[in-house]
């Protein structure tokens, strides 16, 4: 799956349509143009390249694209996507749409048109690339795609749950957090911290505690780190009730909820926190942290 970006996010491709029950993206002039003569470009220049589908939002445009055989020496999948880029750039220029120039000074990547015009990329350097890797996650990918609208008149809707805040003040931690925050504000609220000692019973109890605390309306606070803590958490979720998330990694730039999260995070039932910043690293929860999590978790819910 294949995400490129307007310059500066420039709504040039469409504008949202509908609401909630049936939104949609309504393409512009240059959004039709790529969609009905560059897009087919692609297949057309690269035969061993196929777009299986399409997604063209306001800002940025996702392909779901599949290599069915070997390139030609020397070709590669980003030699693909920027003869597209540039395509799609040419045809911003045809319909004197105007493009903000790239953010960085210095970032060439402009070119020039066949009639010797300046061409103004109309998409950000470099492009966002996920392969396949499981049984499922093609499915996964396409409902995404053709989700994308709804989730965009949700975020819309409510722009105060998806808006990342830096250093907010809580239990004594400058975190970031994403969602709704007055769920701090909510008096009745539990730690969902299962133990290595407790027994059956005492996990069946405490789990009927923690879901009937959600059933009145209270908060469940929990870093979800154990089987047990992530059951009772994606339970929770099922059922509607308010929880506050911690996370071990904070949130990158233009960070949004995914799936289920995403839904709950519009309805206002979401509060993520992490107390560290984002990283890159693809590395595990260490001990010290997870401990540090359930101390917050139990902090939040009785300050």
């Amino acid at each position: 799956m294949l995400t490129l970006v307007v310059n500066r996010r420039m709504p040039l491709l469409g504008k949202l349509k509908g609401d909630v029950d049936s939104p949609r993206v309504k393409c512009s002039e240059l959004g039709n143009a790529i969609l009905n003569e560059e897009i087919p470009k692609i297949n057309k220049y690269y035969p061993q390249v196929t777009v299986w589908k399409t997604c063209i939002m306001p800002d940025h445009i996702h392909l779901i694209v599949s290599v069915k055989e070997d390139m030609p020496p020397g070709k590669h999948l980003g030699m693909v996507v920027a003869g597209f880029k540039g395509g799609c750039s040419k045809a911003a220029m045809h319909l004197s749409v105007t493009v903000p120039c790239a953010f960085a000074q210095g970032d060439n990547q402009s070119g020039r048109s066949g009639n010797g015009g300046n061409v103004v990329p109309l998409f950000e350097k470099g492009y966002n690339d996920k392969i396949l890797l499981h049984e499922g996650q093609l499915n996964n990918w396409k409902r995404y795609l053709d989700d994308n609208p709804r989730r965009l008149l949700l975020k819309r809707l409510n722009p105060q749950f998806f808006t990342v805040l830096h250093n907010m003040e809580i239990a004594g931690h400058k975190c970031q957090v994403v969602g709704n925050r007055f769920l701090l504000d909510i008096p009745d609220k539990v730690a969902v911290i299962v133990h290595r000692r407790y027994s059956i019973e005492e996990n069946a109890r405490l789990r009927e505690e923690w879901l009937a605390c959600g059933e009145r309306g209270g908060v469940l606070v929990s870093a979800a780190i154990a089987p047990k803590e992530k059951d009772v958490l994606r339970e929770a979720m099922n059922r509607g009730y308010r929880i506050i998330l911690l996370r071990e990694n904070g949130f990158p730039e233009l960070y949004k909820p995914s799936g289920e999260s995403f839904d709950a995070c519009s309805q206002g039932l979401l509060l993520q926190i992490s107390p560290w910043a984002h990283h890159m690293e693809k590395k595990a929860i260490t001990r010290t942290q997870c401990l540090e999590l359930n101390a917050l978790a139990e902090k939040i819910a009785c300050p």
